[in-house]
């Protein structure tokens, strides 16, 4: 598990480190290094008997778009997909057919 941890220094030439939810903790050290050792070790502990997964709940997000089914929404469709299949047919500016160079 990889969690994003924010580090400053404190007064007195030391370091906290800390991370937020979902497991808020922090340590402090004279180093940079120390305080990120104790950070980890600290995380270890809290995080020894706890488990993580993910839980969809709702509806399930449809695979494909879902579009009104009205004469504007196939036509827009309908345009879409001549001007793709034109754009496909069309020589592409930049492919050169005598194969010279661009400067």
């Amino acid at each position: 598990m990889e969690l994003s941890v924010l580090i400053e220094p404190i007064a007195g030439n030391g370091f906290r480190a800390w991370t937020g939810e979902p497991f808020p903790v922090a340590a402090e050290g004279a180093t940079r290094e120390e305080a990120l050792d104790k950070l980890r070790t600290a995380l270890e502990a809290r995080t020894q008997s706890v488990e993580v997964v993910r839980l969809r709940i709702g509806h399930a997000i449809p695979r494909s778009p879902v579009w009104p089914d009205d004469k504007v929404t196939h036509d827009w469709l309908a345009g879409i997909a001549a001007a793709r299949q034109a754009a496909d047919h069309t020589p592409d500016p930049w492919d050169d057919p005598a194969g010279a160079e661009r400067p």
